[in-house]
């Protein structure tokens, strides 16, 4: 009767032996997909603040190519320009007009190249632009500075310019993109504006009937 006693009891102890290794197994796997998973996180983000740097300078870039061409929309194309910028001796003989002309378009190309290979370093980095224009107003990626009206056919809190790029990194929002809202509310706003203008503008009088009164 002892010895069936004190196997019963080797049983429970063995038994709670082996719940205890797998509970601490399961701790340590736990523990190691967390850190594995902070190290990925860690990794993804740790250029982040480096990027953020980076953002002002894209919009200098940006603003330079639109005032050299105010249709210019910067590409988000991560590839170089296969255009070759023209050769030094290309405008040798050209008249003075011609050469100015042709060096300042070296300098566009080269301010081009430089945006592109910015884009592209960005890209690697998993760093998109946030559409805007046309698209859904939506508050977690866009930050409304205006509203206008909207138009025939376009639909009530959608995005109708764009004032500032925003940017996505590994799809998180490191800057929202300031953007004007077109909507519905705005076209009444102006009417009723208009309507309270008209009303409570006085009633001018005339010279001439001020006079033929006194």
């Amino acid at each position: 009767m002892a010895k069936m006693d004190e196997l019963e009891r080797l049983k429970q102890e063995a038994a709670q032996a082996k719940d205890q290794y797998l509970r601490t197994l399961a701790e340590f796997d736990n523990t190691k997909k967390r850190l594995h998973r902070e190290k990925e996180e860690f990794a993804r983000y740790a250029a982040e603040s480096m990027v953020r740097q980076l953002l002002p300078i894209m919009d200098s870039l940006d603003q330079a190519l639109v005032a050299v061409d105010p249709s210019t929309r910067p590409s988000t194309s991560s590839g170089l320009a296969r255009d070759s910028a023209p050769r030094a001796g290309d405008a040798t003989d050209a008249p003075a007009g011609l050469r100015k002309q042709a060096d300042f378009q070296v300098f566009v190309q080269g301010v081009q190249l430089i945006h592109r290979q910015l884009l592209g370093l960005l890209d690697k980095e998993g760093v998109k632009r946030i559409p805007t224009v046309g698209e859904p107003f939506d508050p977690h990626k866009h930050e409304a500075v205006a509203q206008v009206a909207a138009g025939d056919g376009v639909a009530d809190d959608t995005v109708a310019e764009e004032v500032q790029v925003g940017y996505t990194m590994h799809g998180k929002v490191i800057r929202p993109a300031m953007v004007k809202v077109a909507t519905k509310a705005a076209i009444s706003n102006q009417q009723s504006a208009v309507s309270e203008d008209t009303h409570q503008k006085p009633e001018q009088t005339s010279p001439d009937s001020s006079s033929a009164e006194s």
